[in-house]
């Protein structure tokens, strides 16, 4: 008898319901290991984004800050002062006026008159303007480049070199000087009293000169302190006022870097420097007589530049002299126009021809053949005729004539009363290379400035008063020498220093009053500093230009 076939697993029918434990007996373990895996990833990302949730949503409850040490950075190191060498020094700041501003220098009474401190009666002996000290070092620099001894008597500081053109410039007091050509020294003097007089006319332009660094022709009385000094000119002339006001300050010595008015110079030479043009004309062209403003400013700068040798006024100072040159007619000489047109004049030369020498001086760089242009036109002025009572007077624009007047004024200041342009020829005669050796005119026009001496007259309607026949003058005589101008130095001193305005209690004090043919437009700086730069003679120029009167009875000695 057969056994039965074994029993078999027989599934059930199906029931309609998923069997979760049948599915799983029946699966793979492989599809049952991912679905695991898939499980608890998807649980472990739902607690961690519910964790991040409740993170972000809990108010924050208390803050920790940490402390952290505080470095400091290192100290900044400043970069080194950039100088430009091509700009004016900046100098040190310092109160302007006298070394030892006491009453030594200005006397309560006026110059040369009672109450007058001078070296006999100063009771002190203080060194100082009157007395310089005797036992200072006698190697000291003088005020100008590789100078000479000068100074005041025979005291004075020897140079350091080569003699320069500007020796005779004062530089005060010193070791011993050896009877240089400065005040005192064998060039002649003008004594205590001119001293006194140079000092305070500097001092009343010093207060008188605009924060810009000009002299304001006609707005210099707003400077003033006590009351309302008059004397105003034209406007136009600034230029020309600055210049002349800085040549009265240099004559004395005084440069931006040496001198007791080391300021006011350096003001004064920036602001001429600001004006000057690409052509190297200094200030505008306005008005008739431009190029007399031009010519102040352009001497100026280059006597500035002679004395110190300061490379930021070489520039400025040559560009001037080249106007010059260019403003010259060809083969004669100067007046209003540049271009020039042709039309010349003695007055606009003589200060063309001061701009050159001075130039030469300084080491600038001029053509020696505009001098000789000049000469044709100042001998072609100059009467030759030995047998005129006008012998040797160089006129204005004709042979022998008289200055020129402004019309209006002809009548009170007659122009057959004064020798300014004969003054002028002479002087340019010196400043050619010409002696009273070898050129008879020199001595010509001396004889007719002798015979018309400075005067302060002005009675009866007629003025003899002539500031710039008398600048000229005494330029041109100084350089003479011999008895006539033993005669003309005691008739300017009379003449300048008894009229120097002296009362302390009025701002005037120190200055002249503009009452001469031309006080009318240039005004009281013109009047003050034409007047100071007279009294300069003694030492603003040595007697170095090759005039040797043949009239001198003796060598001057100091009075």
């Amino acid at each position: 008898m057969e056994s039965p076939p074994p029993t078999q697993d027989v599934a059930p029918p199906p029931s309609g319901r998923f069997d979760v434990r049948t599915w799983a007996r029946n699966s793979p373990w492989l599809v049952i290991a991912l679905l695991l895996h898939v499980l608890i990833v998807a649980i472990m990302s739902v607690i961690y984004i519910a964790h991040e949730r409740s993170e972000v949503s809990a108010p924050a409850t208390s803050v920790s800050i940490a402390k952290t040490p505080l470095d400091l950075p290192p100290p900044i190191e400043e970069a080194p002062e950039i100088i430009d060498r091509n700009s004016v020094p900046v100098l040190p700041n310092e109160e302007e006026g006298p070394v030892n501003p006491d009453e030594n220098y200005i006397p309560e009474a006026a110059a040369g008159r009672v109450g007058e401190i001078t070296d006999e009666i100063d009771p002190t002996k203080d060194a100082g303007i009157f007395n310089p000290d005797p036992e200072a070092l006698s190697n000291l620099p003088s005020g100008a480049t590789g100078g000479t001894p000068i100074g005041v008597g025979s005291v004075g500081h020897f140079g350091t070199g080569t003699p320069s053109a500007f020796v005779s410039r004062r530089a005060g007091g010193g070791g011993k000087g050896g009877g240089g050509l400065g005040q005192g020294g064998g060039g002649g003097r003008g004594g205590s009293k001119a001293e006194a007089a140079v000092l305070s006319a500097l001092i009343w332009l010093k207060k008188h000169q605009s924060p810009e660094g000009m002299w304001d022709s006609d707005g210099f009385p707003a400077l003033c302190e006590k009351n309302q000094c008059g004397g105003i000119g034209s406007a136009a002339h600034d230029v020309g006022l600055t210049g002349l006001a800085l040549l009265a300050f240099l004559g004395a010595g005084e440069t931006h870097v040496d001198g007791r008015f080391k300021n006011t110079v350096k003001d004064g030479l920036q602001w001429l420097m600001s004006v000057q043009d690409d052509e190297g004309c200094f200030g505008e062209r306005i008005g008739q007589h431009w190029m007399y403003d031009h010519a102040c400013a352009a001497l100026a700068m280059a006597e500035a530049f002679g004395m110190t040798q300061a490379k930021p006024f070489r520039a400025p100072a040559q560009k001037g002299v080249n106007f010059v040159l260019k403003s010259q007619n060809p083969y004669s000489a100067w007046r209003y126009q540049s271009p020039p047109d042709g039309d010349n004049d003695t007055s606009v030369t003589g200060w063309m021809v001061m701009v050159l020498k001075s130039a030469k001086l300084a080491g600038l760089t001029i053509d020696d053949q505009a001098f000789v242009g000049a000469m044709t036109w100042v001998d072609s002025m100059t009467n030759i005729d030995k047998n005129s009572k006008s012998y040797g007077r160089t006129g204005y624009t004709d042979m022998g004539g008289f200055p020129s007047r402004i019309s209006t004024l002809s009548a009170q200041f007659p122009p057959e009363y004064s020798e300014s342009m004969t003054a002028v020829g002479v002087l340019c005669r010196i400043f050619a290379g010409k002696t009273a050796d070898d050129d008879p005119l020199i001595d010509a026009g001396a004889d007719l400035m002798a015979a018309r001496l400075p005067r302060w007259d002005d009675s009866g309607g007629v003025s003899f008063i002539d500031y710039y026949y008398w600048y000229y003058g005494t330029l041109a005589m100084f350089q003479v020498g011999g008895p006539r101008w033993d005669r003309w130095n005691e008739a300017i001193k009379t003449a300048i220093l008894d009229h120097q305005r002296t009362v302390e209690s009025e701002d005037e004090f120190g200055s002249w009053d503009p009452v001469d043919p031309w006080g009318s437009s240039a005004g009281r700086i013109y009047a003050t500093a034409v007047n100071c730069l007279s009294m300069e003679v003694y030492y603003r120029y040595p007697r170095v230009f090759g005039a040797s009167s043949s009239k001198k009875s003796k060598e001057e000695k100091p009075k």
